[in-house]
Protein backbone atom coordinates (compact mmCIF):
# COMPACT_ATOMS: atom_id res chain seq x y z
CA UNK A 1 0.00 0.00 0.00
CA UNK A 2 3.14 2.30 0.51
CA UNK A 3 4.29 1.66 -2.78
CA UNK A 4 1.40 2.29 -4.14
CA UNK A 5 0.94 5.78 -2.18
CA UNK A 6 4.55 6.84 -3.04
CA UNK A 7 4.15 5.71 -6.78
CA UNK A 8 0.94 7.27 -7.21
CA UNK A 9 2.26 10.62 -5.29
CA UNK A 10 5.86 10.44 -7.52
CA UNK A 11 3.28 9.68 -10.89
CA UNK A 12 1.41 12.31 -10.51
CA UNK A 13 3.75 14.49 -9.99
CA UNK A 14 5.72 13.69 -12.86
CA UNK A 15 2.70 13.81 -15.04
CA UNK A 16 1.78 17.48 -13.96
CA UNK A 17 5.71 18.19 -14.27
CA UNK A 18 6.36 16.63 -18.02
CA UNK A 19 3.60 17.99 -19.23
CA UNK A 20 3.95 22.04 -18.13
CA UNK A 21 1.95 23.30 -16.50
CA UNK A 22 -0.99 21.06 -16.52
CA UNK A 23 -1.92 17.38 -16.98
CA UNK A 24 -2.26 16.63 -20.39
CA UNK A 25 -5.66 15.36 -19.94
CA UNK A 26 -6.51 18.79 -18.86
CA UNK A 27 -4.37 19.77 -22.01
CA UNK A 28 -6.35 17.97 -24.57
CA UNK A 29 -10.15 19.52 -22.84
CA UNK A 30 -8.60 23.25 -23.18
CA UNK A 31 -7.37 21.98 -27.17
CA UNK A 32 -10.84 20.35 -27.68
CA UNK A 33 -13.38 22.25 -26.09
CA UNK A 34 -11.27 25.35 -26.63
CA UNK A 35 -12.03 26.14 -22.61
CA UNK A 36 -9.96 28.20 -20.12
CA UNK A 37 -6.94 25.89 -18.67
CA UNK A 38 -7.69 27.67 -14.87
CA UNK A 39 -11.98 26.49 -15.51
CA UNK A 40 -10.55 22.65 -16.63
CA UNK A 41 -7.92 22.64 -13.86
CA UNK A 42 -10.21 23.94 -11.26
CA UNK A 43 -12.94 20.96 -12.19
CA UNK A 44 -10.05 18.46 -11.93
CA UNK A 45 -8.60 19.89 -8.20
CA UNK A 46 -12.51 20.12 -6.94
CA UNK A 47 -13.04 16.42 -8.39
CA UNK A 48 -9.78 15.48 -6.79
CA UNK A 49 -10.13 17.21 -3.57
CA UNK A 50 -13.84 15.64 -3.43
CA UNK A 51 -12.46 12.17 -3.67
CA UNK A 52 -9.86 12.99 -1.11
CA UNK A 53 -12.31 13.67 1.09
CA UNK A 54 -13.97 10.96 0.90
CA UNK A 55 -11.26 8.85 1.20
CA UNK A 56 -10.38 10.16 4.44
CA UNK A 57 -14.12 10.12 6.22
CA UNK A 58 -14.31 6.43 4.91
CA UNK A 59 -10.83 6.07 6.65
CA UNK A 60 -11.58 7.70 10.04
CA UNK A 61 -14.91 6.10 9.90
CA UNK A 62 -13.11 2.65 9.99
CA UNK A 63 -10.90 3.61 12.53
CA UNK A 64 -13.61 4.77 14.87
CA UNK A 65 -14.99 1.67 14.14
CA UNK A 66 -11.55 -0.30 15.62
CA UNK A 67 -11.85 1.85 18.48
CA UNK A 68 -15.88 0.87 19.23
CA UNK A 69 -14.69 -2.95 18.74
CA UNK A 70 -11.59 -2.40 21.12
CA UNK A 71 -9.06 -2.70 18.48
CA UNK A 72 -7.33 0.41 18.57
CA UNK A 73 -7.79 2.94 21.54
CA UNK A 74 -8.67 7.06 21.09
CA UNK A 75 -4.94 7.67 21.48
CA UNK A 76 -3.83 5.03 18.96
CA UNK A 77 -6.44 6.76 16.17
CA UNK A 78 -5.38 10.13 16.74
CA UNK A 79 -1.28 8.46 16.27
CA UNK A 80 -2.75 7.24 12.99
CA UNK A 81 -4.45 10.24 11.71
CA UNK A 82 -1.31 12.99 12.84
CA UNK A 83 0.95 10.10 11.23
CA UNK A 84 -0.82 9.90 8.18
CA UNK A 85 -0.99 13.61 7.92
CA UNK A 86 2.59 14.01 8.49
CA UNK A 87 3.15 11.61 5.63
CA UNK A 88 1.43 13.50 3.18
CA UNK A 89 2.80 16.57 3.99
CA UNK A 90 6.30 15.39 3.45
CA UNK A 91 4.98 13.59 0.32
CA UNK A 92 4.16 16.99 -1.03
CA UNK A 93 6.85 18.83 0.34
CA UNK A 94 9.43 16.65 -1.58
CA UNK A 95 7.66 15.60 -5.11
CA UNK A 96 10.10 17.32 -6.65
CA UNK A 97 13.05 15.19 -4.46
CA UNK A 98 11.59 12.22 -5.92
CA UNK A 99 11.35 13.00 -9.66
CA UNK A 100 15.37 13.64 -9.35
CA UNK A 101 16.14 10.13 -7.77
CA UNK A 102 17.11 7.45 -10.07
CA UNK A 103 15.10 3.88 -9.27
CA UNK A 104 17.99 3.00 -7.00
CA UNK A 105 17.34 5.80 -4.90
CA UNK A 106 13.78 5.76 -4.78
CA UNK A 107 13.91 2.41 -3.74
CA UNK A 108 16.38 3.35 -0.95
CA UNK A 109 14.24 5.85 -0.09
CA UNK A 110 10.95 4.01 -0.14
CA UNK A 111 12.87 1.24 2.17
CA UNK A 112 14.11 4.00 4.99
CA UNK A 113 11.13 5.99 4.80
CA UNK A 114 9.02 2.13 5.61
CA UNK A 115 11.45 1.17 8.23
CA UNK A 116 10.65 4.31 9.92
CA UNK A 117 7.09 3.95 9.61
CA UNK A 118 7.58 0.26 11.17
CA UNK A 119 9.41 1.48 13.92
CA UNK A 120 6.58 3.82 14.36
CA UNK A 121 4.10 1.30 14.08
CA UNK A 122 5.40 -0.70 16.64
CA UNK A 123 6.87 1.67 19.31
CA UNK A 124 2.98 3.42 19.36
CA UNK A 125 1.33 -0.79 19.67
CA UNK A 126 -0.15 -0.15 16.33
CA UNK A 127 -0.36 -3.13 13.74
CA UNK A 128 0.26 -1.58 10.34
CA UNK A 129 -3.18 -2.78 8.88
CA UNK A 130 -5.15 -0.37 10.39
CA UNK A 131 -2.55 2.32 9.80
CA UNK A 132 -3.19 1.65 5.42
CA UNK A 133 -6.98 0.76 6.26
CA UNK A 134 -6.29 -2.87 5.43
CA UNK A 135 -8.88 -4.04 7.81
CA UNK A 136 -8.49 -7.43 6.57
CA UNK A 137 -9.60 -6.23 2.98
CA UNK A 138 -8.23 -8.31 0.17
CA UNK A 139 -5.34 -6.35 -1.22
CA UNK A 140 -4.79 -4.76 2.04
CA UNK A 141 -1.27 -4.19 3.65
CA UNK A 142 -0.68 -6.88 6.35
CA UNK A 143 2.28 -6.93 8.66
CA UNK A 144 4.83 -9.62 8.71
Amino acid sequence: MLAGVAFWGSAYTYAQSSQGKYPSIVQKLVQRFGLAESDVQAVFDEAKKEREDQMKTKFEDRLTQAVKDGKLTDTQKQAILTKMQEMQTNRQTNAANWQNMTPEQRKTTFQAQRQELESWAKQNGIDLKYFFGGFGMKGGYHSK
